[in-house]
C-alpha cells in the first residue's frame, strides 16, 4: 500500500510503534504518532509515555523523519464540569498535554489537532503549539470520511468549517486530512477494481477542492 501511496505521489507516514526499529528502513515521508493523552492521568503511566515519544522524537529526528503528533484528550466527568463544559474541557487537556510533551523533551515537526467549537480555543491550542518561537507546522484534521459504496468525495458543511477555519486561524499551516479521503481507492486500486487513473482523479478531486477552500479563506481573511 505504501508503494501503491508513492507512486501517486501520496505523501505518506508510518507509526514507529515500540520506537526500535530503524525508521530508515521504511520508504515514508513522516513518522506518525496518533495521541490520546489526559495530562491528569495516572503519573506513572504518563511517565512512561512521556519518555518513550521522547525516544521516538529523538530517533525521527535523527533519521530526518518529521515526527507528526496527531493529539487529543478526552475528559473525564470530573474535568468536564470543572472546565464547565465537554468542548473547553478538552481544548483545556489539549494545551495542558502539548505542554508536557514539550517538557518532555517531545519535539514534533508537526501538531494536528481536532477544532473545538470555540474559535478562541482553537487559537488557544495553536498558540502552546508555538510558544517560546518554536519551529513546527499545526495543521488542523479534516475527518475526510466515505459512506459505503461511495467512490466520489463530497464534503460536509463541517469539514468545509474546518477548513476555512484552519486558513483564518495564525499559526495553522493548513489542514490534515483523514484516511477516508483515499484508503479506499488505494484498496480498490491494488484490488483491481479501479484503474490507477481514475483513483488518481478522484483522490486530486478531493484535494483540490479542499485546496480551493482553504486559499479562499485564507485570501479573504481579516487576520491574516
Amino acid at each position: 500500500m505504501l508503494l501503491r501511496a508513492k507512486a501517486m505521489a501520496v505523501t505518506t507516514a508510518s507509526s514507529p510503534q515500540s520506537g526500535t526499529h530503524s525508521l530508515n528502513r521504511l520508504n515514508v515521508d513522516y513518522t506518525a504518532v496518533q495521541l490520546t493523552l489526559n495530562p491528569d492521568g495516572p503519573e506513572e503511566g504518563r511517565k512512561e509515555l512521556l519518555q518513550r515519544l521522547k525516544i521516538v522524537s529523538d530517533k525521527a529526528r535523527e533519521e530526518s523523519k518529521p515526527l507528526m503528533i496527531e493529539l487529543d484528550s478526552i475528559p473525564t466527568s470530573t474535568q468536564i464540569e470543572m472546565y464547565g463544559g465537554l468542548s473547553s474541557a478538552r481544548a483545556m487537556l489539549v494545551i495542558m498535554s502539548i505542554q508536557q510533551l514539550q517538557d518532555a523533551g517531545v519535539h514534533p515537526s508537526i501538531w494536528a489537532f481536532e477544532p473545538t467549537d470555540d474559535e478562541t480555543f482553537t487559537e488557544a491550542i495553536t498558540a502552546q503549539a508555538h510558544v517560546d518561537d518554536r519551529d513546527n507546522t499545526v495543521l488542523l484534521v479534516v475527518a475526510g470520511g466515505l459512506s459505503a459504496g461511495q467512490i466520489g468525495n463530497q464534503l460536509s458543511q463541517s469539514e468545509k468549517n474546518i477548513i476555512s477555519l484552519a486558513a483564518r486561524t495564525q499559526g495553522v499551516s493548513g489542514v490534515l486530512i483523514g484516511p477516508g479521503a483515499y484508503y479506499r481507492h488505494l484498496v480498490q486500486l491494488n484490488e483491481g477494481i479501479i484503474k490507477r487513473d481514475e483513483a488518481v482523479d478522484v483522490i486530486a478531486a478531493q484535494f483540490g477542492d479542499i485546496g480551493k477552500i482553504f486559499e479562499k479563506s485564507r485570501t479573504t481573511s481579516e487576520v491574516l
